[in-house]
């Protein structure tokens, strides 16, 4: 019997590759204080990685690792040297060979695919978490929990930001929250009404935890008015990820049968053979960001916009066929 499809998160993980697009696009237009630019960067990088921890929480094994660096590692390291020309396209020249180019962003993955880096060594954490806890007969959770403490402390009180340790420590902690969610909802037989109220809670805290957010991790901007210390704006960001994602989840599940009807974001989101379908769609975006942008020459030369776009496309086609490493849709 085939596996049966979860309509509703094929839809998701659509809605969450259009979000990629709207946040680079808006970047062009918009500073960072756009309400537009601070929604979609609230969440919409956490709901990838929940939406990961959520369909595949009972495939993570240590086979699992060789298959996870062909999709990712693989692509990452690949597009290393593409980057390299557009960077010389775009600028003219550039100062350090490529050699020197693929080392530095092996240091600092953010000048890459940081996301597919990321993912590949989350997904390591989660096996080893995984089995220390069953060696050591513990609660998932509590290592889970353990782990993503002890990582996310180097961070803040080391500053350890090398080899992109900081986006690894940091969404760990929604890529273990999709698999607790997934689980928690495997061993419950009806939800509906905790379903609702969570909706209903996330639809009233999302908009005004928005209207205080920040980019680039800066404190939200009550903070000029009243200072919770220096631990707050971490957990004020940990926590608007995760209501905007649950608030998108649950609005998604509400709906599931008129998802059906959301046809495009299923093919989007369905499977890596249907990322094709999804290519158009961002050309068409793009396409029509240089329509709406007919004066660009009062902001950037030409040339040098369409490199910009150019560079938009090509990063964000990885996150788009990530829709297709993270699991298609069915049940595990």
């Amino acid at each position: 019997m085939p596996p049966v499809r979860l309509a509703y998160i094929d839809c998701q993980k659509g809605f969450a590759i259009f979000l990629v697009v709207l946040g680079h696009i808006l970047q062009h237009y918009y500073s960072d204080v756009n309400i537009a630019i601070r929604i979609v960067y609230s969440f919409h990088i956490p709901l990838f990685m929940f939406m990961s921890g959520y369909v595949c929480f009972r495939k993570y094994d240590w086979a699992m690792i060789k298959k996870r660096s062909t999709q990712l590692l693989i692509p990452f390291f690949s597009y290393i040297p593409v980057r390299y020309v557009l960077n010389i396209l775009l600028n003219g020249s550039i100062d350090s060979s490529l050699f020197q180019y693929f080392c530095h962003v092996v240091y600092q993955p953010d000048m890459g695919l940081w996301f597919l880096w990321a993912l590949f060594f989350i997904t390591v954490l989660f096996i080893a978490s995984r089995r220390i806890a069953r060696r050591i007969n513990l609660p998932e959770w509590i290592v889970f929990a353990a782990v993503a403490g002890l990582l996310n402390g180097i961070v803040i009180f080391g500053n350890v930001r090398q080899f992109g340790f900081h986006w690894i420590a940091w969404y760990f902690i929604y890529f273990c929250a999709g698999v607790m969610w997934r689980t928690w909802n495997e061993n419950k037989n009806d939800t509906r009404k905790f379903d609702f109220r969570l909706l209903i809670s996330c639809a009233i805290v999302f908009p005004v935890m928005v209207y205080f957010f920040r980019m680039h991790n800066e404190p939200p901007t009550f903070y000029q008015w009243i200072n919770l210390g220096r631990l707050f704006p971490v957990v004020y960001r940990l926590v608007i990820g995760m209501v905007g994602t649950m608030l998108v989840y649950e609005l998604f599940k509400l709906y599931n049968k008129q998802t059906e009807r959301l046809h495009f974001l299923s093919k989007m989101g369905g499977n890596f053979g249907n990322i094709l379908y999804s290519l158009p769609c961002i050309a068409n975006c793009i396409h029509m960001a240089n329509f709406w942008k007919c004066d660009c020459n009062r902001y950037m030369p030409v040339h040098n916009n369409r490199i910009d776009y150019q560079l938009c496309i090509v990063e964000g086609m990885p996150q788009i066929s990530y829709s297709g490493t993270v699991g298609n849709g069915q049940m595990a």
